[in-house]
C-alpha cells in the first residue's frame, strides 16, 4: 500500500515541476542563458511575422505565429531560474526580487497572444491589429523593469 503513495507523490512532484510550481534548477547557467536567448529571439521573429502577415491580412499565417508567441512566452519564467543572469545577458537581477510579478507579466503576454489568436481566427483585421498592439505592449511592460536596454535604446 505504501508503494502507491510514494508513486503518487513522485507523480505530483513531476506535474508540479512541469507546471512551474517548483523553482527551476539551473545545472548549467550558460545553457539556461542560451535557451532563454534563443526563446526571446524566436518570440521576436514570430512578432515580426505577425506584423507582416497581419498587415497583409494573411490571418492563416498570423495564427501559428501568435500560437508560437503564446507557447514561448509561457516558458519564460521556467527559463529564468535564479542564478541565470551570468554572462552576456540583459536580464536584470530585479527578476528574482519580484519573481511573482515577472511571472504575472509573462502570463499577461500569453493572454494577449491568445486574444490575437482569437482575432485572427475571426479574420477581423482591426481586432488583429489591436490585439497585436496589446501583445507588444505587454512585452514592453516586462522589458522595462526586467531587461537592460540595448545601447542606443
Amino acid at each position: 500500500m505504501r508503494g502507491w503513495r510514494v508513486g503518487l507523490m513522485i507523480a505530483a512532484l513531476i506535474v508540479a515541476a512541469a507546471e512551474g510550481f517548483l523553482p527551476a534548477r539551473a545545472a548549467d547557467p550558460a545553457q539556461v542563458l542560451k535557451e532563454r536567448l534563443a526563446t526571446m529571439k524566436a518570440i521576436n521573429q514570430a512578432m515580426r511575422e505577425i506584423k507582416v502577415y497581419s498587415g497583409k491580412g494573411d490571418f492563416a499565417k498570423v495564427l501559428p505565429a501568435a500560437q508560437k508567441v503564446a507557447d514561448l512566452t509561457a516558458a519564460i519564467p521556467g527559463l529564468s531560474p535564479e542564478g541565470s543572469h551570468t554572462g552576456k545577458t540583459r536580464i536584470k537581477p530585479e527578476v528574482w526580487k519580484n519573481f511573482g510579478h515577472y511571472k504575472e507579466l509573462s502570463g499577461n503576454s500569453v493572454q494577449e497572444a491568445k486574444k490575437l489568436i482569437q482575432a485572427a481566427g475571426k479574420k477581423d483585421r482591426a481586432a488583429v491589429l489591436k490585439a497585436f498592439s496589446d501583445l507588444a505592449n505587454s512585452c514592453t511592460a516586462c522589458h522595462e523593469p526586467y531587461r537592460v536596454p540595448k545601447k542606443g535604446d
